[in-house]
């Protein structure tokens, strides 16, 4: 083999690595902060997909570029001066909207001019699917800006590489063999930083740029406040012994009357990183009556009136794809305050509350359909004990939902429900009644009232 051809080989070769390690030459990016509530874990997923395959700017160094031109990220301006100030092939950026389930992650990924290339929707993040997503449209991302932007440095360096005239001479080692050698070895160089220097620069990098720990993260609260009105209508009927043997009805009927609504629904730990904790609930339900008007049987006379209820309740749901099921238990009290009068006393249950509830998510968060029921047991009927003796039982409730909220936080909800209890009065003791008004020996009563609302509200 003469030494011509052996020389032309070396050559051929040297030329070759050296084209290969500007074409992996990775890009200089920055990851800029995700606005909206999940953004800084759904900023990290970006992170981690990227990590083995480009080189990070720090964030910091991007902030004070914006901050000394008085720019922003969402701008082509501030953009373009990051990528100018920094020597960057890309900028990335973007935000999270919608909440649990709905949430996505808005990708965004601009060249060096700070012109957006490519977007992509992803989620939900701190879900293990929704990360998975997130990761993947990101990578995706970065394929289509290297299409169609290629990285400055790199093309730069392609056109720096020129094979250079071979010339033979045999007595020593030609020039221009040493020249690419050195362009090899300097393109390695660049490609694979040494250990100790890789270790330094793990060792220095900011943590804006690493991927978020599960601490990094904080639990967060979501919030849903709703206020609205309807109308309720309810109907008592105590029966009493009539001092004959037999039975007396006594009734009261309010008719439909407007009926003004309040209702907190509260999930503290709904974005801690243990799914599990995630579905603890609290909420709280409140109204008050307006207008009523009341008389008494065989009388045209009308009696101050006033009914008001309050609910509070914990309990947990647990979420399988479209679903949540779980169940609530509270304290809650109904009271309808009625001027002294011979027919009814006013009515109060002090009771406790415990039942199933179950959701189904048509459109993610935005149209759901909820069901209740529950079982109630009062522990205190107030004067409706003192009046027809002491009193014993138990009540349910049923309610159907339909409701939802906007990424934008706006939230609505329509609600059916229907309550009844089921009094039981025992014997006065030796016989004897108090000497109240409307005072006489209880049997058994029934109370139910249904009820209907419409709801809008704002969630956090």
């Amino acid at each position: 083999m003469s030494s011509r051809f052996l020389v032309g080989m070396i050559v051929a070769s040297c030329a070759w690595f050296a084209s290969a390690g500007v074409q992996a030459q990775k890009p200089r990016v920055v990851v800029m902060d995700f606005t909206g509530s999940g953004g800084p874990t759904a900023r990290g997923q970006v992170i981690r997909a990227l990590r083995d395959r480009v080189i990070f700017e720090r964030q910091s160094a991007a902030t004070e570029v914006l901050a000394s031109r008085g720019a922003k990220v969402t701008s082509v301006e501030g953009r373009s001066a990051i990528a100018r100030g920094l020597s960057l092939d890309y900028v990335l950026w973007g935000r999270v909207r919608g909440r649990g389930n709905s949430a996505r992650a808005e990708i965004h990924i601009a060249g060096p001019r700070g012109k957006e290339i490519a977007a992509r929707r992803a989620g939900p993040p701190g879900q293990a699917k929704g990360n998975e997503r997130i990761r993947k449209a990101t990578r995706t991302l970065l394929a289509e800006a290297i299409k169609v932007a290629p990285p400055a440095q790199a093309a730069a360096a392609a056109e720096a590489v020129v094979v250079p005239e071979i010339r033979i001479t045999l007595g020593g080692e030609p020039e221009s063999v040493k020249k690419v050698e050195q362009v090899a070895k300097a393109e390695k160089a660049k490609k694979e930083p040494e250990p100790a220097e890789a270790e330094k620069r793990e060792q220095k990098e900011s943590p804006e740029e690493r991927e978020p720990r599960s601490s990094d993260t904080a639990p967060g609260p979501v919030v849903a406040i709703f206020g609205g009105a309807g109308g309720r209508a309810r109907h008592v009927k105590i029966n009493v012994d009539d001092g004959a043997g037999g039975t007396a009805t006594r009734e009261y009927k309010s008719g439909v009357y407007l009926d003004i609504v309040f209702r907190l629904e509260l999930r503290p730990l709904a974005r801690n990183d243990k799914k599990g904790l995630r579905g603890l609930a609290l909420e709280a339900d409140a109204d008050f009556g307006v207008g009523l008007e009341t008389t008494t049987q065989g009388s045209s006379a009308r009696l101050d009136t006033k009914a008001w209820r309050i609910l509070g309740q914990l309990g947990y749901f647990h979420s399988f794809g479209k679903n949540e099921i779980g169940g609530l238990a509270g304290i809650g009290f109904d009271a309808l305050d009625i001027e002294d009068n011979g027919t009814l006393p006013s009515i109060r249950y002090l009771f406790l509350r415990v039942g199933p509830a179950y959701r189904y998510l048509f459109i993610e968060r935005t149209l759901y359909l909820r069901v209740d029921a529950g079982f109630r047991w009062p522990f205190s009927y107030g004067e409706l004990a003192e009046t027809f003796g002491d009193a014993k039982g138990f009540g349910f409730d049923a309610g159907l939902m339909l409701g939802g909220q906007l990424d934008v936080g706006f939230s609505y909800a329509i609600r059916v429900s229907s309550d009844l209890f089921l009094p039981k009065f025992s014997a006065f003791p030796e016989g004897m009644l108090p000497g109240r008004p409307a005072a006489a020996q209880g049997k058994d009563g029934t109370d139910v009232a249904i009820n209907f609302h419409a709801m809008v509200g704002w969630s956090f």
